[in-house]
């Protein structure tokens, strides 16, 4: 897809400063942390729901917590151009 070193770790701590920021558009990359798993990229938008953190996307809603136990989370914002091919800035 990107080249590696575009991808961010997804720090869900310290996501205000770093990002991704609520509403922003991303590619969320779920790289498993065994082989009993198979690789996921989502499209969709981080967002706090109830006082957490949920990806709303492509796979539906999400809590990245809970991802993060069987996944390692990368992260690439999407340029948002109003329709045609969304390219990472």
């Amino acid at each position: 897809m990107w080249g590696r070193e575009r991808w961010k770790a997804l720090d869900l701590r310290r996501r205000s400063t770093l990002g991704p920021y609520d509403d922003e558009l991303i590619v969320l990359h779920a790289i498993p942390k065994t082989d009993a798993r198979s690789e996921r990229y989502l499209v969709g938008r981080m967002e706090v729901c109830r006082g957490r953190t949920c990806f709303t996307g492509s796979g539906g809603r999400l809590a990245p917590a809970e991802l993060r136990k069987h996944y390692d989370l990368r992260w690439i914002r999407l340029k948002e151009d109003g329709g045609g091919n969304q390219w990472p800035e």
